[in-house]
């Protein structure tokens, strides 16, 4: 597969860091390469390598801006992390913390039961947090001093079908430093497992921000593909192993680190061309069907969570609020 235009250039200027040193686009550029940035959820990262050129003038207003997310992002993780610990609630934050600056639009925690649910929405809401939606897993909180949605759930599902064993992650949870307090999240292996599946079964798109999270944490391809095999979600990692691949040999050549690490993972699963998605590497690129299907046959067929959760997402599916739902997360370009 051949990659866009814009999504190279985007790539080759923020490289790979540690690995590949980015490369100064053509300053006429930069504000279509931003746009493109903000729609693969790397607007940040592109402008502090940017600013990491020697010579090339960063686009400061926005840099202060993502900046400024960045840093109230970080404070809210601390904040909830430090009351939940202190109440004894059982939790762990996932697909929010990655191995580069970056500004979700919400923090996800899993909790483990419903009780610990209950306690969470309770302790957030005395902060300040405002609940605005409730399903059937859990609820959506606003953070108006931070401007960031909180997602408390229950169980890591899409439309009620549970794609992830939740136990089989607390399993792999652990605690990481973000200014200098503690933070239950996942074991880096296990959000790889994670993104893999949320791009596969949730979102049905891959971006440039999951690249990254794939190819800075490439030292843990090993224990991914082993903890995918136990909860079901090879299909999902190989997949996203295999555009990660793509990317780097387009972007980088195939002389490097990273492909290396991706060859012999290639080789250990023995992916072959039915992975490919298209002839076009534009990003965000969308899933085709048939890969969709393929992806969610194999996971109520071989994971007995998913598999029992069916019936409840098939009752949901028929409720045209669903639907209407569905035709917007199947029509947008982006997440």
């Amino acid at each position: 597969m051949k990659m866009g235009g814009d999504t190279l250039l985007l790539v080759r200027s923020i490289g790979l860091p540690g690995l590949i040193e980015g490369e100064a686009p053509p300053p006429n550029k930069t504000l279509n390469l931003l746009h493109l940035a903000e729609l693969n959820k790397t607007p940040l990262l592109f402008l502090e390598s940017l600013r990491n050129l020697q010579g090339y003038p960063p686009l400061q207003v926005q840099l202060s801006y993502y900046r400024y997310k960045y840093r109230k992002t970080l404070e809210l993780i601390t904040l909830i992390s430090s009351l939940l610990d202190r109440s004894g609630v059982r939790y762990t934050i996932f697909k929010t913390l990655k191995p580069f600056p970056y500004t979700p639009a919400d923090i996800d925690v899993l909790l483990s039961s419903g009780r610990d649910l209950t306690k969470a929405s309770q302790i957030l809401e005395k902060r300040g947090l405002k609940p605005l939606d409730r399903g059937l897993y859990g609820l959506t909180m606003l953070s108006v001093d931070h401007d960031i949605n909180v997602d408390l759930t229950l169980e890591v599902a899409v439309s009620s079908l549970i794609y992830l064993d939740k136990s089989l992650l607390f399993e792999h949870a652990s605690q990481v430093k973000v200014d200098g307090f503690e933070v239950q999240t996942l074991k880096p292996y296990a959000d790889l497992v994670t993104t893999a599946a949320h791009c596969v079964y949730k979102e049905q798109m891959y971006t440039l921000s999951d690249y990254y999270t794939f190819s800075l944490l490439s030292q843990c391809y090993k224990e991914a593909l082993e903890l995918a095999k136990n909860t079901h979600t090879s299909f999902a990692l190989e997949t996203a192993l295999r555009l990660t691949c793509d990317i780097t040999i387009n972007a980088s050549g195939s002389d490097n680190t990273l492909t290396e690490k991706l060859d012999h993972s290639h080789r250990t699963v023995n992916l072959n061309s039915s992975i490919e998605t298209s002839k076009c590497l534009d990003l965000p690129i969308k899933y085709p069907p048939h890969i969709l299907l393929e992806g969610l046959l194999k996971k109520i067929r071989e994971d007995p969570v998913s598999r029992n959760s069916l019936s409840k997402a098939l009752r949901l599916s028929l409720q045209p609020k669903f639907i209407n739902r569905l035709l917007k997360h199947i029509t947008r370009k982006a997440y």
